[in-house]
């Protein structure tokens, strides 16, 4: 039974800290850590009725005491570029708007546009948001 609870914890440190590396909420880790404190445990042969309540009081803890203090050490916001500045801001098309695109201009720099509305050159535009290096407009109201 013990080998058998081994490779459970094994398996469970495992795949936590797998899914971990694709994410970065630290969130599987605390996982992680209560299942390397139980693998610890089942490897000195404690009972299965130790291993269990041991596990979970140890994610708990990593969960509301770590968690918080590793996500503000290690997420950082993220820093706005110059383009966040225009989202929601008003401006003229150049052209009309030909296969769901156009072009406006912003601060002496033309930019492709992507618009679903059936707009001509003149009609006010809104900005909603960029979409690689082009940006998602919409008939201004």
């Amino acid at each position: 039974m013990q080998t058998t609870m081994i490779i459970i914890w094994a398996v469970l440190v495992a795949a936590t800290l797998l899914f971990e590396f694709f994410t970065t909420d630290f969130f599987a880790c605390c996982f992680s850590l209560g299942g390397i404190v139980a693998l610890i445990l089942a490897a000195c042969n404690v009972n299965l009725y130790w291993q269990i309540p041991v596990f979970i009081v140890i994610t708990l803890v990593a969960l509301f005491g770590a968690r918080p203090f590793l996500k503000k050490l290690f997420i950082k916001k993220t820093i706005p570029t110059n383009l966040d500045q225009y989202l929601g801001t008003t401006t003229k098309l150049l052209a009309d708007v030909v296969d769901g695109k156009s072009t406006v201009k912003i601060n002496d720099v033309v930019w492709t546009v992507v618009c679903a509305d059936a707009l001509k050159a003149g009609d006010l535009v809104t900005i909603e948001q960029p979409s690689g290096n082009k940006l998602i407009v919409k008939g201004a109201k």
